[in-house]
């Protein structure tokens, strides 16, 4: 299997032994990222996570690869709007109904946020050092996650008898 799971790399799984596999990103500078083991989802992740702290560490265009991968594992979604400003700092935002994930690319902040009425609110930021592949993906899975308005509002936004009553 030899398929690209990340932009800029390339995965390639082999087993090596019966039931043991060689999980290897490869990017087009021949940097790697690989484990050996059971090649399970969890041990593909992890793979992939190994890949996604070089290109944080080392990558000269880190904005653009988080914005193409978060456009990537968002495709097949319901996407409202999405920009890549490279002119403001390779700051980005892809949109979904009522979410949004922004890249603020001057101070390196992942955001997500949820809107209520015209007003965008920041729900989570994380900073690049405390960024890691596994909480991008749950960032990704927030942005999936159902979508819908009205009578789904905040238990704290409703009157005290819509909480009693749930209408």
């Amino acid at each position: 299997m030899n398929k690209k799971i990340i932009p800029g790399w390339t995965i390639n799984i082999d087993e090596i032994s019966n039931g043991v596999f060689k999980v290897m990103l490869t990017d087009a500078y021949g940097r790697k990222a690989e484990i050996i083991d059971d090649a399970t989802e969890e041990t593909i992740d992890k793979a992939i996570g190994y890949a996604f702290e070089i290109e944080k560490q080392i990558s000269q265009n880190w904005n653009l690869f988080l914005y193409e991968l978060a456009d990537q594992k968002l495709e097949d979604k319901d996407i409202k709007n999405k920009d890549y400003d490279a002119q403001v700092f390779g700051s980005w935002f892809i949109e979904r109904q009522d979410k949004r994930l922004v890249y603020d690319g001057k101070d390196s902040w992942l955001i997500f946020q949820t809107k209520t009425k015209d007003d965008w609110t920041d729900i989570e930021i994380i900073k690049k050092d405390e960024l890691k592949y596994s909480n991008f993906v749950r960032q990704i899975n927030r942005m999936i996650e159902n979508t819908t308005h009205n009578n789904t509002l905040p238990k704290a936004g409703r009157t005290w008898w819509q909480k009693l009553f749930g209408s």
